[in-house]
């Protein structure tokens, strides 16, 4: 795979072999001119969605000009064997088996799978936070509804001060009554990095189900889930892996596979099944193409670039007056989202007036805060136009 030439941008295409050989600012520079944004757009949003760049775009239009020129044909026949390589390339991508991936069309599809089928009892508990997104506990709210489970939610730090806190938190509210444990893995609402691997070994010491929500992670870290321990771990591609909207995948470990049957894979896992029905070709196709390209640039370089400029933005915000930020300074806790509360200006005022003027960031009504994510394609620049605008519209 290569990039291709966009008009107006540098036609330099590097291939695996010259990546190398490509200072990190030139090809982050070539990223960015990938992308169908406006060039004058400060695009610090990505957590919720992240701009497919434009070989993903193509793929997912080439190929439903192939499918419809053949449907059933090409449905059933290359496009199908196609959707199965995007399902093991996920399954490399986080370094599990192709029998533990379900492709999905988000996150919180993935989780309703295990919501909907898991067995409890009543008086179970299921341990997660009071930072979970919506799409993460409507899953586990209905889980406990259906079968009389309690859901106990930590109250978390504001800001997390270490990695030790964050563990004794966890294993000092469960109790003998838990038998799930969810947690995000990149909390959506500060960006704080949970110690999963140290929270894996006491869920699984004591036979808890460990579901994790890791919508914000793939695409911005480097993803082992055989590391963390995860027996759960669903994510969408459409966020920091700039894949095609409603696409995503779930890990199943096979451990846990007999404790998770939704009718949806009563067919099996494959990406396309009775049980299943039809899918969405061109968008399963396109997010294996957006896999492919995080592959190529490499993931460690990609999650290098991000952490280097988060940590910039932290620090050009900690110039700001009437803000606080309320994401974790500890590095072994610290990601690409960075969050601030605002001390006395409207967070929505303050949104529509950086809207105005190209600068997209994420409301969080919680805490009358603002969310800015750092992705690969961003620029110190981006985040100095940024951090103005604020001194601006918070001390006018």
């Amino acid at each position: 795979m290569s990039f291709p030439a966009i008009s107006g941008a540098v036609t330099l295409e590097p291939t695996m072999k010259s990546l190398p050989d490509v200072a990190d600012d030139e090809l982050f520079a070539l990223v960015r001119k990938q992308l169908l944004l406006s060039r004058e757009l400060v695009y610090m949003n990505t957590g919720s969605l992240g701009p497919s760049p434009r070989l993903v775009v193509d793929k997912v239009q080439e190929t439903v000009h192939k499918l419809e020129r053949n449907p059933v044909t090409e449905n059933w026949g290359d496009l199908g064997k196609e959707m199965e390589n995007v399902r093991l390339a996920a399954a490399k991508f986080i370094n599990a088996d192709i029998d533990e991936i379900i492709l999905t069309r988000n996150t919180t599809e993935g989780l309703s799978l295990i919501g909907s089928s898991l067995i409890l009892k009543k008086g179970d508990e299921i341990l997660t936070t009071n930072h979970e997104h919506g799409g993460g506990e409507v899953g586990i709210e209905f889980l406990a509804k259906r079968t009389g489970a309690n859901i106990k939610k930590i109250i978390m730090p504001l800001p997390a001060s270490s990695k030790e806190q964050i563990i004794d938190l966890v294993n000092d509210s469960i109790t003998s009554k838990t038998k799930v444990v969810l947690l995000s893995h990149v909390v959506t609402i500060t960006g704080l990095r949970m110690p999963l691997a140290e929270i894996s070994r006491i869920t699984k010491e004591k036979g808890i189900l460990f579901i994790v929500d890791g919508a914000q992670a793939p695409g911005m870290l480097a993803v082992d889930v055989k590391q963390l321990g995860a027996d759960i771990y669903a994510t969408s591609g459409h966020k920091w892996l700039m894949g095609p909207k409603e696409t995503g995948f779930v890990y199943i470990r096979k451990e846990a596979q007999n404790r998770i049957k939704p009718v949806f894979t009563s067919s099996g896992y494959g990406s396309y099944s009775a049980s299943s029905g039809t899918r969405n070709v061109a968008n399963i196709i396109g997010l294996g193409e957006s896999l492919a390209w995080h592959e190529l640039i490499g993931k460690d370089k990609i999650e290098n670039r991000i952490l280097g400029l988060s940590a910039y933005c932290r620090e050009q915000l900690e110039e700001v007056k009437g803000l606080e930020i309320i994401s974790s300074m500890d590095k072994q806790l610290a990601t690409a989202l960075v969050s601030a509360r605002l001390l006395e200006a409207k967070n929505r005022d303050v949104y529509l007036e950086m809207r105005k003027n190209n600068i997209v960031v994420k409301v969080l009504p919680m805490y009358n805060a603002l969310r800015f994510s750092n992705h690969m394609f961003n620029t110190k620049e981006d985040i100095n136009k940024m951090v103005e605008q604020l001194k601006k519209l918070l001390h006018h």
